[in-house]
């Protein structure tokens, strides 16, 4: 089970099959596509909320609000709220649109082709990062497994799919394409990408600051125990990762917010350490004297971390604390809480084995197969490097569930590359062929999925669970889908309450402005949304005419309206599930074919 490393020779034939590789990556990339284009949902993709919101700040976006205002004024109290995410997507995808509108004189279809093109391009270069990554790891023997087993993998988190305009599928192909390069050479040119790309994914979202911090601190043990010998590597590094983020700040920071910090936005908080710690880490590479011995570079390095310790704990303690942890008490019972890829491990495991087995199973094995690695003394660089993207993505995922597709995707390196030295092993008799097989069985999460589903279904046939789910599966009751929109759509634009889960949606197919929705900076919004839907029939007026409500919109088979009408069953929205609206509730269906109830609120 060790895991073999490549000498120079082999790298250097590597980069040979460069445009091979890209061109198989590619081909793997529109072969996902087949199953959404054999269904119809390559078609009529029913986004997920991150995706329809995306979708909704780049048409506003296009319509002329200003790229560093980052307000929406259709959600929310009176004004909107300002979201905590950054234009880096909007802009290729954004571009798309534009281009595909100018040839074919549709907007529909601009935003049908973004919705092909960039998540399958990213896919391919994260299938490309896969594959170049493993074959430096374990030479050509761990290319086929490489590919498979990443193609899966990358295939069933779902955020690569036909319209997936979340961020979280770019932030995994950044990092992957970061890995790659630190995986692929010890000099600068390689050290100054993977820092840049490590830049972007941070300055995208604080969903992967944890691997930032991985990769820095990954770099810096690569320094401390190989020096001079390192030094291009590490000062490139640094050098991307300071100027990247310099560079992306400007780009999308307003210069009035320049000096603001925000714990869960790109801002002078994140900004500062990754200038002080990328030049750090450049200058104590370039000078001599602080690689010459283990002590003088223990020193150094020790040195930089109080550095930037100091600032985060002076300048920023508001960021030390637990993330959500001064969110609204109702806001955690009723919102947070139900939010599958928000759930800990423990509860996953508790609530929804078929999950656990899907995001678990091959990183805890990845991990075991690195970990015997390291007690068989493996050359350590590339351990290292692929031991701390897949380590940290893991620890992640124990926080909350969404980390597991980091997780699955750096599994692939370790398995592959065992699956890799298996292959080659299985013709030495029945043992080897048998230790092949279980490799293969083991590296596969769809193995694991189907396994823990078959025992679900034997000893409890019901839904595992009762919430939003990690990777939402819409269905018609879901009220996601565009003509479940249609009749609001028609209605005179007002102010919508309803469920949070179906407010990106509303946005996205329909004028009116909307309380709620999925995000912990619409706090006054999703609040003032549960006073109208979990307050009694007279206290739901009132609180539907002090934040200006004219619709109330019911989706009966959506898993936050059963979780707030059970939660308040003398509410307003436990009373429409009854179908037993108050008097000053006037129903605005047109009949059409929708799963959305819709109310006017009359005056009393």
């Amino acid at each position: 089970m060790a895991l073999h490393l490549t000498t120079a020779t082999a790298e250097r034939k590597s980069g040979h099959t460069m445009g091979r590789d890209t061109l198989m990556a590619v081909l793997l990339a529109l072969l996902a596509l087949v199953p959404a284009l054999a269904d119809g949902t390559a078609f009529n993709w029913p986004n997920d909320n991150d995706s329809a919101m995306r979708i909704v700040q780049i048409r506003d976006l296009l319509a002329g609000q200003g790229w560093f205002d980052y307000f929406q004024y259709r959600m929310g109290p009176d004004g909107g709220f300002e979201m905590h995410w950054s234009r880096i997507v909007d802009l290729p995808v954004a571009a798309i649109i534009v281009l595909v509108q100018a040839i074919s004189g549709s907007t529909a279809h601009g935003e049908w082709a973004a919705g092909i093109v960039w998540p399958t391009m990213l896919l391919a270069v994260a299938i490309l990062s896969v594959m170049r990554s493993a074959r430096i790891v374990g030479g050509d023997q761990a290319m086929f497994p490489a590919t498979l087993i990443g193609l899966m993998s990358l295939y069933s988190i779902g955020i690569f799919a036909p319209g997936a305009f979340d961020h979280h599928n770019m932030q995994l192909t950044l990092c992957l394409l970061a890995m790659w390069m630190l995986l692929a050479g010890s000099g600068w040119r390689s050290g100054a990408a993977a820092g840049g790309w490590m830049a972007l994914t941070l300055a995208t979202g604080m969903e992967t600051l944890p691997l930032v911090a991985a990769a820095g601190l990954c770099v810096a043990a690569i320094f401390y125990w190989n020096g001079r010998e390192s030094a291009g590597l590490v000062a490139g590094f640094g050098l991307g990762f300071g100027a990247g983020a310099a560079t992306t700040y400007a780009a999308t920071v307003g210069w009035q917010n320049w000096f603001v910090a925000h714990c869960d936005a790109f801002s002078m908080a994140q900004l500062s350490v990754a200038i002080v710690g990328g030049l750090g880490l450049t200058a104590i590479a370039a000078v001599p004297a602080a690689g010459t011995s283990l002590r003088s570079r223990a020193w150094s390095l020790a040195v930089l971390a109080l550095v930037l310790a100091a600032i985060v704990v002076i300048g920023y303690p508001q960021c030390l604390s637990v993330p959500y942890s001064d969110l609204d008490e109702r806001l955690q019972t009723y919102w947070l809480s139900g939010i599958g890829e928000a759930q800990p491990v423990w509860s996953i495991w508790l609530n929804d084995p078929v999950s656990f087995a899907k995001y678990y199973a091959t990183p805890l094995a990845a991990l075991a197969v690195l970990t015997a690695n390291i007690f068989q003394n493996v050359p350590r660089q590339k351990t290292l490097i692929a031991g701390c993207f897949l380590l940290v993505s893991v620890l992640v995922s124990f926080w909350q569930v969404r980390g597991g597709n980091f997780a699955l995707a750096f599994s692939v390196i370790p398995l592959a590359v065992w699956v890799g030295e298996k292959r080659s092993q299985a013709g030495q008799g029945t043992r080897a062929m048998l230790a092949m097989v279980f490799a293969w069985v083991v590296s596969l999460n769809a193995c694991w999925t189907l396994a823990a589903q078959s025992l679900r279904d034997l000893t409890s046939p019901a839904p595992a669970v009762a919430g939003q789910s990690a990777n939402v599966a819409f269905n018609e009751t879901d009220c996601y889908r565009a003509a479940d929109f249609a009749g609001l759509a028609k209605l005179e634009p007002g102010v919508v309450a309803a469920v949070s889960n179906i407010g990106p949606a509303m946005l996205k197919h329909a004028p009116h402005r909307v309380l709620a929705g999925p995000y912990h900076r619409n706090i006054a919004g999703n609040i003032a949304n549960l006073d109208v839907l979990m307050a009694g029939p007279e206290e739901a007026w009132q609180a539907a005419s002090r934040n200006g409500v004219t619709i109330v919109a019911h989706c009966p088979g959506n898993d936050e309206s059963s979780f707030l009408a059970r939660s308040a069953p003398g509410g307003l929205l436990a009373m429409l599930m009854r179908n037993e609206a108050p008097q000053w509730l006037v129903p605005a269906d047109d009949g059409g074919n929708s799963s959305i109830r819709l109310y006017r609120v009359q005056p009393k």
